[in-house]
């Protein structure tokens, strides 16, 4: 499994564009996986409940905002359900709100780490106030109606294999591709969900007791859009203080840092933008807060997947 990381990581650090997607960014993707992939609920025996507020490009009128509350937990017979509450303004103009429940399943690997594979449906609300638009064309039949508002369902599918100290897998957000039935009179790739393609992964080097080394990956593509990729680093000491730095093709540098404290933990991301954009604003704030709920079970407090080390279950009853 430990080649298989290896060889995925490599695979993300080849990709080399960049460019918009319906889905929000998160820079501290390795603090709270399970907002990209489903298949992470259930994957730890305690329960993660994390809300988090993204505010890009500091200063900037309309700039995009993005909100989520999360909880997922393991249940009997290997199963993991989890939820996320999102509230994502992508500049004013264009809103998008809803809930995304899930249910995962997980396999025992005869290696001793598992495989999970998850599936979330998502309801939403998509808002177009064309109030908040300047437009040189008020007769665009586009730009008609004022505010649009409509509900649609889709889902979301994830695979992860995991182990004590590394994680690997992939998600397809929006997978039904469902339409999303507001005016327009563009392309065939508007007004509808477009399907993603997500790539994750992170492995924990045990440098000392003290410290540890987690380098950790993801890339995003869709069919009409080239890929995005973020590499990021983290030190962490005693399994508790991290500080660490994200490299966004084309888009930015982040400086993250964070703090668990008896079961609180608390995380914050600084992005530097290096993009066209940051002529308006060079600053991105991203603040992440939790609490983990200890529960007892069977399985790993998965340090690659943020807790503390412990020998696996299956290690002590072999001992004995």
């Amino acid at each position: 499994m430990k080649k298989l990381v290896l060889f995925s990581g490599i695979m993300l650090m080849i990709v080399c564009a960049v460019s918009a997607q319906q889905i929000g960014r998160r820079s501290q993707f390795m603090f709270n996986p399970y907002l990209v992939n489903p298949a992470v609920a259930g994957s730890k025996n305690y329960s993660p409940i994390l809300a988090s507020y993204r505010n890009q490009w500091t200063g900037f009128n309309g700039a995009p905002t993005t909100a989520t509350l999360s909880a997922h937990t393991a249940l009997p017979n290997n199963i993991g359900v989890g939820g996320i509450f999102f509230n994502d303004n992508t500049g004013g103009a264009i809103k998008r709100t809803g809930v995304e429940l899930t249910g995962a399943y997980k396999v025992d690997l005869t290696n001793e780490d598992q495989i999970s594979f998850g599936l979330s449906g998502v309801l939403g609300q998509f808002k177009f106030n064309n109030d908040s638009l300047v437009y040189y064309d008020p007769n665009d039949i586009a730009l008609q109606g004022n505010i649009e508002s409509q509900f649609n369902f889709d889902a979301s599918f994830g695979m992860l294999v995991f182990g004590e100290q590394y994680y690997f897998g992939f998600a397809v957000p929006q997978l039904m591709q469902s339409k999303l039935n507001v005016q327009t009179n563009a392309g065939a790739y508007e007004n509808k969900n477009i399907r993603h393609y997500i790539l994750m992964g992170s492995y924990v080097y045990f440098a000392s007791d003290e410290w540890s080394i987690q380098p950790s990956a993801m890339a995003k593509l869709t069919g009409v859009t080239p890929v995005q990729f973020d590499v990021n680093f983290r030190a962490i000491y005693m399994e508790s203080i991290w500080g660490g730095i994200s490299y966004r093709h084309k888009d930015a540098v982040v400086l993250i840092t964070g703090i668990e404290y008896n079961s609180f933990v608390f995380g914050y991301g600084y992005d530097i933008t290096t993009s066209d954009a940051k002529s308006f604003s060079p600053h991105t704030h991203e603040v992440s807060l939790g609490y983990h709920i200890q529960r007892g079970g069977k399985g790993f407090v998965n340090r690659s997947l943020g807790g503390k080390r412990i020998i696996p279950r299956k290690k002590i009853e072999r001992s004995k």
